[in-house]
């Protein structure tokens, strides 16, 4: 009997210790909130499966705020002004950096020992320039790219054959062709409805796609540098002459009257009825652009095309991928306030997206699913490459999470091996061939730099951009040019020059 209550109050003494002395339950995995950029086209939200993985992989859990694309600067504002701010914030670097106080310095916690894989490319000088702030701190993550040739021309090169076109090298040969195209009906309906130049609406102004054209005058719409100093393109004297050749092809109708609206389903709605002969966008759009016919008996053709010459033998293009991308929804900021624990999962999770697997993961997905290795080579499957619910291979990709706005190092292979040989063959040759031009990079302004250029620039800008579309369509006249430079100096231009050379020359030093 004595032995029995023995064996009972053992028992009992057992069952009354703490779960933890026996190592039974598990920690509850740190939760990250996430506030990001929501497209339709590129979802961020919570149940992706990469997101799901991610979590398993590293023992984190994701809550995911999802920001529609629509009035997404006002949403962000409205997410600082109100303090309740998530562990990690996913935007643009330029606005992530307007409330630079509420982000963790990470040049402290970017080291060879804890975060290997960011120091590989965040100790690198170019890259640290790129991403240091005024103060010499690294405040984001962003998209390390491989690929330079994002953006590029293309056309039909059928019509040019059918008309007896030949390949247009300058601008003043393209003007012709566009206007040989509006006339020669070469989609046969006899109607007088051929677009020689149609573009998406892209751009913080909407106008970004039409307005490359302007590099081919050697200038870029606003900020660009020349032997060492800072200029303004939008009151440059060769955009006048960039504006006039634009005001000319908008008269006589080559180019699609409705480029400040048109959205993607519009602008493929007039491919998919053949009115549309010329275009600029992303190079992989020559695919997107191709797959809609792929279903016809037609000899349609959809080639990749280098820039036109301007009148100085310019022809490029500045509108590409920067080694790190700054200006797109590609940047991770940790928040300063969040827990030193949460702060921990953050880094762990940038530098899992940096390495080898999470690499692979985010640019392919998972393998037998999303991609085999067939030979080396890294070959999406049917789920991708003709996808069931009638997806561009790329969108099929960002539907399941792959290739996340969150961050990610990207592999070149993972464009290569979606895209068609058309694609590759005109990056190749705008690479080769330098048809990239320099790309003005994003800087990094002080308190008193920034408001300046919050007092004296945004005014500008908004003026800027109403008056570059009313010359392109003519509603102001050309010959008001000098009075609307005039009229952008007299905004005070001349200090922010100055601050965005300061700024400059430091980037340079850095």
């Amino acid at each position: 009997m004595k032995k029995q209550f023995r064996l009972l109050a053992l028992l009992v003494s057992i069952a009354l210790l703490p779960f933890s002395a026996f190592g039974a339950i598990a920690e509850e995995p740190v939760t990250l909130t996430i506030w990001a950029s929501d497209r339709e086209n590129m979802p961020m939200r919570n149940g992706l499966q990469i997101l799901n993985i991610l979590e398993e992989r590293l023992g984190i859990k994701f809550d995911v705020i999802s920001a529609p694309t629509e009035s997404l600067a006002e949403k962000y504002g409205l997410l600082m002004a109100s303090g309740n701010i998530p562990d990690i914030v996913q935007y643009k670097a330029k606005d992530l950096l307007l409330y630079k106080d509420a982000w963790q310095p990470l040049n402290d916690l970017i080291t060879e020992a804890d975060t290997p894989n960011l120091y590989k490319v965040y100790s690198q000088p170019d890259i640290k320039r790129v991403v240091s702030d005024s103060d010499g701190n690294i405040r984001f993550i962003g998209q390390r790219t491989a690929i330079t040739a994002g953006k590029g021309y293309f056309y039909r090169q059928d019509w040019l054959d059918k008309l007896g076109l030949s390949t247009p090298k300058t601008v003043d040969d393209l003007y012709d062709v566009f206007l040989a195209i509006k006339n020669g009906d070469p989609n046969g309906n006899g109607l007088a409805d051929e677009i020689p130049f149609s573009v998406r609406k892209n751009g913080a102004n909407n106008r970004a796609n039409l307005i490359a054209f302007v590099y081919n005058w050697g200038i870029a719409e606003t900020f660009f540098e020349e032997d060492g100093q800072v200029k303004f393109g939008a009151t440059d004297p060769r955009m006048k002459e960039a504006l006039t050749w634009l005001n000319r092809c908008y008269s006589n109708g080559l180019i699609d009257p409705e480029y400040l609206t048109l959205d993607k389903t519009a602008w493929y709605s007039e491919w998919s009825n053949q009115q549309v002969f010329m275009s600029y966008d992303w190079c992989a759009y020559i695919d997107n652009i191709s797959n809609l016919f792929k279903d016809t008996d037609s000899n349609i053709s959809i080639v990749g095309a280098v820039p036109p010459e301007g009148p100085t033998g310019i022809a490029e293009t500045r509108d590409q991928l920067e080694p790190i991308t700054v200006a797109e929804d590609w940047n991770t900021g940790i928040y300063i306030g969040a827990s030193d624990e949460k702060k921990a999962a953050a880094m762990k999770l940038l530098d899992y997206l940096y390495s080898e697997e999470g690499m692979l993961l985010l640019n392919f997905g998972v393998e037998g699913q999303h991609y085999s290795i067939i030979d080396g080579n890294y070959v999406y499957t049917d789920l991708i490459m003709n996808n069931p619910d009638g997806l561009s291979p790329q969108d099929a990709l960002r539907s399941f999470g792959i290739q996340s706005q969150l961050t990610l190092l990207q592999d070149a292979r993972y464009e290569r091996a979606f895209v068609s040989d058309e694609v590759n063959r005109i990056r190749d040759i705008y690479e080769k061939e330098n048809h990239i031009g320099k790309k003005f990079p994003t800087l990094a302004f002080t308190s008193d730099e920034q408001s300046i250029i919050n007092e004296k620039y945004t005014e500008i800008e908004t003026y800027i951009n109403e008056m570059i579309d009313k010359f392109i369509m003519g509603v102001e006249p050309l010959d008001e040019f000098d009075t609307y430079v005039e009229c952008v100096v007299n905004m005070g231009l001349n200090e922010v020059l100055t601050v965005q050379q300061a700024a400059y020359d430091r980037y340079m030093r850095n």
